[in-house]
């Protein structure tokens, strides 16, 4: 008997502007790695694999990292009135309708969903998929059917809709589809050890790895707890064996870290991890894109950091005034930075190549707030990157977001896009915002161009 297929789906990105930091669905993978191992056949398409849809940049000094391809749509009404154009990023329609006659028909179709305000993304989706496999059950799973679930069943024509870790739900909710019995009562809810369905890709350039799950720290404008209420960490054995499979068999030599809290319990995680790299002789190139704890990097880990061959290396600073570093967990203080920023340099990092994170757009914050924090990391000689505030539900800035009338209850997701300064008013208007962006890149060209000026 020939076993049950399944299509997994990573959906169109649906905004004003999107960008490739070596991103991959990997709770999507992680649940067809999960179902595949219970007996299910896995296809893929995703949308946003650029090496797939012929629109990645050969000329990226950095693999996986690039410009998707944008296809302009109209605009949706709720942001009608902004000053840009909207569009779908990644495969054409054309490319998407090729790939789907190329397969064959499932029976059920598995779409994840990342951003909340990319949401019209997915409905483009799955309306292709509609007209393409009308008998299919669609099932959609992910951050933004978890944060806004009521939006989804009501505005995507979905059959089920899954909340939370997707693994188990989804592996009965299948069983039931295809009248499958067996006993879940030794199946766990989900299970992160082990490779991911690489081999479903045509090809790939670049590794996504994840080596916990969750965050132990409850900041006031994450949902991170709610998505996922417990940290766990995989063995450094098992996550060692998988970048050596990747370095092995596919050839990757680019890695990027999606960790949320990739340095906590150091001496038994990353330690360890990067030890091991080095004993097996793997020579690579690490990325990380979400930010890391800086009262970690002391001076044995920067050390390793750079033995192991990390590059693009992102701390987690939000801001230097203390009220807004309650606000995220009290993770770093002004000291912990600066000395994050003396191991790294002495173990052979530029400070000009470091990158800090600087939030912006909280409720309640203040120009002058995020001013001073973009001079301080400038003065350090430092590069700001501003992360601009999207209200999240299940926070506790989205409470204070909503008794200040910045969202409500039944808003359109579309209107939390952080490209919009959802919390933006009368004294800090969008403008402001502008301002400060255009200040941090200046002043980031002025530490570039310092730094090339003391190497020479």
């Amino acid at each position: 008997m020939k076993a049950p297929s399944v299509l997994l789906i990573n959906p169109w990105i649906a905004d004003f502007a999107a960008y490739d930091l070596w991103a991959k669905p990997l709770g999507l993978l992680y649940i067809g790695k999960f179902l595949r191992s219970h007996g299910y056949e896995l296809q893929l398409i995703d949308l946003t694999d650029r090496l797939r849809w012929n629109n990645s940049d050969p000329a990226m000094k950095l693999p996986g990292r690039g410009k998707y391809h944008k296809t302009i749509i109209p605009k949706p009404e709720a942001v009608v009135h902004v000053p840009r154009r909207f569009g779908l990023y990644g495969a054409t329609r054309e490319q998407f309708l090729s790939a789907l006659q190329n397969i064959d028909p499932p029976q059920v179709i598995l779409v994840t969903s990342h951003m909340s305000y990319w949401y019209p993304g997915i409905v483009e989706t799955v309306k292709i998929l509609r007209k393409s496999f009308p008998a299919a059950k669609i099932i959609l799973g992910g951050i933004y059917a978890s944060l806004f679930p009521e939006h989804a069943r009501r505005i995507i024509r979905l059959d089920y809709l899954i909340t939370g870790y997707g693994e188990k739900q989804t592996l009965m909710l299948l069983d039931a589809i295809h009248e499958i019995e067996r006993d879940y009562s030794n199946i766990p809810e989900f299970d992160d050890s082990g490779i991911l369905p690489w081999d479903l890709y045509p090809k790939i350039n670049v590794a996504a790895i994840m080596s916990s799950r969750g965050c132990p720290l409850h900041c006031d404008y994450c949902a991170t707890p709610y998505l996922n209420p417990h940290f766990l960490q995989r063995a450094p054995e098992d996550v060692i064996s998988e970048i050596i499979c990747f370095y092995e068999q596919f050839g990757i030599r680019q890695f990027a870290f999606y960790d949320d809290a990739l340095f906590t319990n150091k001496k038994r995680h990353i330690i360890p991890i990067l030890e091991g790299l080095l004993k097996h002789g793997i020579k690579a190139t690490f990325h990380t894109p979400n930010g890391l704890f800086a009262r970690e990097i002391d001076p044995e880990l920067a050390a390793l950091m750079k033995l192991a061959g990390f590059q693009t290396i992102r701390i987690s600073l939000e801001s230097i005034i203390p009220k807004w570093q309650k606000a995220s967990t009290n993770k770093v203080s002004a000291n912990h930075f600066e000395q994050a920023l003396k191991n790294l340099e002495n173990a052979g990092y530029k400070r000009s190549d470091i990158e800090a994170y600087l939030i912006m757009g909280l409720p309640g914050q203040h120009y002058s707030d995020i001013e001073k924090s973009i001079r301080y990391v400038a003065k350090l000689g430092a590069v700001s990157r501003l992360a601009s505030y999207s209200p999240i539900p299940h926070t506790t800035h989205w409470d204070q977001a909503k008794a200040r009338g910045s969202v409500w209850d039944d808003m359109d997701p579309l209107l939390t896009n952080n490209t919009l300064y959802p919390c933006a008013n009368r004294d800090f208007p969008v403008e402001k915002f502008l301002e400060l962006r255009q200040l941090s890149n200046d002043l980031n060209k002025f530490v570039k161009k310092s730094s090339l000026k003391e190497d020479n």
